[in-house]
């Protein structure tokens, strides 16, 4: 098997006395490196090595060739820019020019105090920097250096800071995944209130995967691939069951929905129709969070689905975001991040057409209610709790993101952009064309009779058998991470079914209705608060359908109208926090990448807020509900 390192790259292992697992232990502890396979980092490691120096040093000298690039172990360096100005750093990397292209050095450096650095001969690191996700840390390290704006000093330390915080709460997420299941089984084996032995099963190793997905310990697909597996082997349910995801309408529709949005992506129309945006408000970042909000919204009551909106929202986000200053992006990058997510799912519970979870609410509505709540009356009913929940979410997002960037992009730029682009692009009218299938198809569901997952696929086999969509995009561009999650979580949902175990959980919730027969007021407040606590453990449309199943029929029994309750659990279940609990919060970050800061912190404490503008506005309906004689 061929070397990823050139054979022509002296190994450093033939220095004398290397000290091998420290220097390991320096690549695996760096974050920088997570992005390599361990047969990279293996077949490296002989090329790295360990460099002394004193106070007053060379490192490295300006215009001399970038013979070697080095990660700090210990001490502190002053790098000396061509106007005098001097830089202290104490962590991070160094000579990042021989990793990324330059033949050059662009600084003087030298050690202030005694210190350790590691040292990556150019050929090797270069070699290992061919993957994108090291190039573009490496870039970013060296770029935040020469813009001072990006504070990259301050970003080293930042990342320092988090590496230390992350051991304690990697060793508590671990402690939990392993325990809870433990205390779990204990408990409830004890007091046999569970429906069955199977049942109790899948509780604990839910309880572990829910851990794991809480404290981030492991990428989202691999607990679900973990329940998936734990579910087969523990007998729980039959892998027809557990595997069912991967064979469900939602599978099938993500997948066409993403094959649609690639083509959109590569064959450069999310960029035609973001320099038409661009063009047509004015060059204000008010204007771009706008017009990522207003096309997610606009898309809402036409594609029924959340993760396929965020799939064709998303990279108009991206497109944008190279569009600005690098300082620029990194400033605005989370308010655009609040702006698509907003677009595309605060308003999922006012169209009726925008979740098929939504159709089931309908379903279980009497018949003269289904009459009365058709698409129009149900957006009638709905409008006033959308408007005060949009209002009160363009506040939030002006008071947490705002910023003293002014990302602006010249008309005169995005004309030259226009030009350079020509005219439409056979690939970008095959998309247009599936577009406008696919909307039609939403449309006109009655009539047609068939199945809108499958006239996405269908939409997507055209696009491959054309040649729209070739091999190598159909498996780099589709993310297959995502699918295995959304498949795996489907099957957990069914297993649960198959085992009873959703029956279990609505009788524990069902104390909900007295309240809503005697304080309707409080009612809300405490169906908020559970929902909050279960939507911790359970997707989205499991807790529609739980909570619905208890509550419908017990509004319909003492007098309430049972699309206001249905709305009120369609509007607090598709809440979240962390991105685990929303499978298109998931899918956002897979695809923004790093370049959307999707795990600001900032934005956890919006998505907490937006729980509260939705219970805001919902209490401000009732009146309007009153008036519509729903209440």
């Amino acid at each position: 098997m061929r070397s990823l390192v050139p054979d022509r790259v002296a190994p450093a292992s033939a220095l004398p006395t290397p000290d091998h697992h420290n220097l390991a232990s320096a690549l695996l502890s760096e974050a920088t490196f997570q992005s390599c396979s361990p047969a990279e980092l293996a077949r490296f490691l002989p090329y790295v090595k360990e460099r002394s120096l004193q106070p007053g040093e060379v490192l490295q000298q300006e215009e001399r060739p970038a013979a070697e690039m080095f990660l700090i172990l210990e001490g502190a360096f002053e790098i000396i820019e061509k106007d005098g100005q001097i830089i202290t750093i104490q962590n991070g990397f160094l000579g990042e020019e021989a990793a990324i292209g330059l033949d050059r050095y662009g600084a003087t450096i030298k050690a202030s105090t005694p210190a350790k650095v590691l040292v990556m001969p150019a050929k090797a690191i270069s070699k290992l920097a061919e993957q994108p996700a090291l190039k573009s840390r490496l870039l970013a390290s060296f770029g935040g250096r020469l813009n001072p704006d990006t504070n990259e000093t301050g970003t080293r330390h930042h990342t320092a800071s988090n590496k230390s915080k992350d051991s304690p709460r990697l060793f508590l997420g671990w402690l939990v995944a392993l325990c809870a299941p433990l205390l779990l089984f204990w408990y409830f084996h004890a007091s046999d209130s569970l429906p069955n032995t199977q049942a109790l099963y899948l509780l604990c190793t839910l309880s572990s995967a829910i851990s794991m997905w809480v404290f981030r310990l492991l990428p989202d697909f691999v607990p679900a691939l973990f329940l998936v597996l734990s579910i087969i082997l523990t007998g729980v349910a039959p892998p027809d069951i557990a595997l069912g995801g991967f064979a469900s309408d939602s599978f099938f529709m993500a997948l066409s929905i993403l094959g649609l949005s690639a083509v959109i992506t590569f064959s450069g129309l999310s960029f035609r129709a973001l320099l038409w945006l661009l063009q047509l408000g004015p060059a204000h970042k008010a204007w771009y969070n706008f017009s990522l909000f207003i096309t997610g919204t606009a898309l809402t009551p036409m594609v029924p689905t959340t993760n396929g909106r965020i799939a064709i929202v998303s990279p108009f986000m991206s497109d944008l975001l190279r569009a600005f200053k690098p300082a620029d992006a990194k400033a605005e990058a989370s308010r655009l991040a609040g702006s698509v997510v907003g677009g595309v799912s605060l308003l999922s519970a006012v169209f009726l057409s925008s979740k098929s979870v939504n159709f089931v609410i309908f379903g279980m509505l009497p018949f003269q209610e289904q009459f009365r709540f058709q698409w129009l009356y149900w957006l009638y009913a709905a409008s006033l709790c959308g408007a005060i929940l949009m209002a009160l979410y363009f506040l939030g997002l002006w008071l947490l993101f705002r910023n003293k960037s002014n990302p602006s992009i010249s008309k005169s730029l995005v004309l030259q952009q226009k030009r350079i682009l020509g005219p439409i692009t056979p690939p970008e009218w095959a998309c247009m064309f599936g577009l406008g299938v696919l909307f039609a198809s939403f449309l006109t569901t009655g009539l047609h009779g068939i199945e809108i997952p499958w006239v996405a696929l269908a939409i997507v086999m055209s696009l491959l058998i054309f040649g729209f969509l070739g091999k190598k995009a159909f498996r780099e561009k589709i993310d297959w991470s995502f699918l295995i999650f959304l498949g795996a979580l489907i099957g957990v949902v069914r297993a649960m079914r198959y085992v009873e175990l959703d029956d279990w959980l609505s009788q524990q919730i069902s104390w909900l209705g007295t309240y809503m027969e005697n304080e309707f007021n409080l009612f809300i407040l405490v169906l908020a608060a559970t929902i909050f606590v279960i939507r911790l453990a359970l997707p989205i449309n499991a807790t529609v359908i739980i909570f619905a199943t208890l509550l419908i029929p017990t509004a319909i029994n003492i007098g309430v109208n049972p699309w206001v309750v249905g709305f009120i659990i369609l509007l607090l279940a598709e809440n979240f926090l962390w991105p685990y609990q929303a499978s298109y919060y998931t899918m956002f970050v897979s695809l923004v990448g790093p370049q959307g800061r999707a795990d600001d912190r900032k934005l956890v404490i919006l998505n907490f807020l937006t729980f509260g503008f939705k219970l805001i506005a919902i209490y401000a309906s009732i009146p309007f509900w009153q008036y519509l004689g729903l209440l």
